[in-house]
């Protein structure tokens, strides 16, 4: 299956975040053959410093794929830690933010989420960004026709007000069809925003009934359970996998939420470690084919966040970035511009527009790998 273009299409659009740190918040990457004991090491002499305990300090540490430490503590004692021989890096924590929050989100009941361990239901009553009518228009034209098998060949499904389906499935641009490779049965996408409304009916499955939104276990906010509390999160997942609106109709959506009104680059790393732990819970598991990270975030430029992609790349996670919508040169951001995952610029909605670079907001550079709709998509 050809994961990389199948789910390209997702990450063209993405949130709009200025660079700006975090004062006294700061992640340290120690050299790759460090061990537990030489992480403790550089805690202990951050604590001898600064003359805080550790409580104070908030410093908590992760070994999963790369070695590093979090911690709350002033530049003087980040300029000492970054001249330690275990030390390969050190860099202040930048904020990650959603240009459009809601100033009162709904406030969801937590009976109705979906976890990865129990066989709830949701409802698919809930508002979305589509019409009724859209939804209609979509059902009448038998998308339900693609059930369950990883090859639905070469069949054509008309999509109409949906171009960015349209355009990706072949070179001619606009064709008025949208002909899948797959319907991503058996891949886990790992939405790392802010949150799915799992209540959405573009969630639901192919042949009927709920539940393919479900909550991974990860929240900024861990009582919020992974809802959504700004619709991005849902939009990118409904383009990933919507029923009527994505790419991969069968794969199973996953909230990882690193945003709510604020994230910092130190929660994404935390969110994709925690994706990745369940990855591996999943490895050998009937019918399970592989993982996607959905990341549609992004930051100032920060080699450890790159670091920590390139990492999890390695270990066989599909990885797409947005390039971002800022307008400049893609390599000053992060994590798009890692290296190892796939960075995806936005280009507009007609068929002169598919043949262009990007779109006029669109970063751009050697660090965009490829472009996608990313203009007036209609999603959930």
């Amino acid at each position: 299956m050809k994961v990389q273009i199948v789910f390209a299409v997702l990450f063209a659009f993405t949130v709009y975040s200025e660079c700006e740190y975090i004062d006294g918040s700061y992640i340290v990457q120690l050299k790759d053959d460090t061990t537990e004991v030489h992480i403790e090491e550089v805690i202990q002499k951050i604590e001898e410093h600064t003359l805080s305990s550790r409580e104070d300090m908030e410093i908590t540490s992760s070994s999963l794929l790369l070695p590093l430490i979090f911690g709350k503590f002033d530049k003087q004692t980040a300029e000492m830690v970054s001249g330690l021989e275990s030390v390969e890096l050190v860099e202040q924590d930048q904020v990650v933010t959603i240009d459009m929050p809601l100033e009162n989100p709904a406030e969801y009941p937590t009976d109705d989420i979906v976890y990865e361990d129990k066989n709830h239901t949701t409802s698919d009553e809930s508002d979305c960004h589509d019409s009724d009518n859209d939804f209609k228009d979509m059902e009448e034209m038998n998308w339900y026709n693609l059930t369950e098998g990883s090859d639905v060949g070469a069949r054509k499904f008309p999509v109409p007000k949906r171009y960015n389906l349209d355009i990706i499935d072949n070179t001619h641009c606009i064709d008025g069809y949208f002909t899948p490779y797959s319907n991503g049965r058996g891949v886990d996408i790992y939405i790392i925003d802010s949150g799915i409304n799992y209540r959405n009916k573009d969630f639901r499955y192919l042949e009927g009934g709920h539940g393919r939104a479900i909550y991974g276990g990860f929240d900024v906010e861990p009582s919020n359970y992974g809802w959504d509390t700004s619709g991005h999160g849902t939009h990118c997942a409904g383009i990933a996998g919507g029923v009527h609106s994505g790419v991969a109709k069968e794969a199973n959506l996953i909230s990882i939420r690193v945003v709510g009104k604020k994230g910092a680059g130190s929660v994404l790393i935390k969110g994709m470690d925690h994706a990745y732990e369940r990855h591996l819970s999943r490895v050998g598991q009937s019918g399970f084919k592989g993982s996607v990270m959905s990341m549609s975030i992004s930051s100032g430029f920060s080699q450890i966040k790159n670091n920590h992609v390139n990492a999890m790349v390695g270990k066989g996670i599909t990885i797409v970035t947005a390039s971002g919508n800022q307008g400049i040169d893609a390599s000053n951001r992060s994590p798009g511009s890692a290296g190892q995952n796939i960075n995806v610029g936005s280009h507009g909605y007609t068929e002169l527009d598919c043949k262009k670079p990007v779109s006029g907001s669109s970063n751009y550079g050697k660090s965009v790998h490829i472009v996608a709709p990313g203009v007036k998509v209609l999603s959930a």
